[in-house]
């Protein structure tokens, strides 16, 4: 099976965005922050799935997949050297 195959949604989310908060404003829309008025209030209903147009993910999740990844990354350098 091929590396990309094998992703989960949730690794490719990981792999898309180099940190949470990336992630997380891409889930707030203009229309959202016309309204809210604050981005950190936006990413808070993101991050508890009240907002958002896609999975919902925490950042330990987030964090944790991030470093599963570099290091099953880490280690397919490492083998192929």
């Amino acid at each position: 099976m091929d590396r990309e195959e094998g992703l989960t949604a949730v690794d490719n989310v990981v792999t898309k965005f180099n940190t949470y908060e990336d992630f997380l404003d891409s889930q707030i829309t203009t229309v959202d922050l016309y309204y809210l008025e604050d981005e950190s209030l936006a990413r808070q209903l993101v991050e508890l799935g009240y907002r958002g147009t896609g999975e919902i993910v925490t950042r330990e999740d987030f964090e944790a997949r991030k470093a599963a990844i570099e290091t099953a990354s880490l280690a397919e350098r490492t083998q192929k050297k």
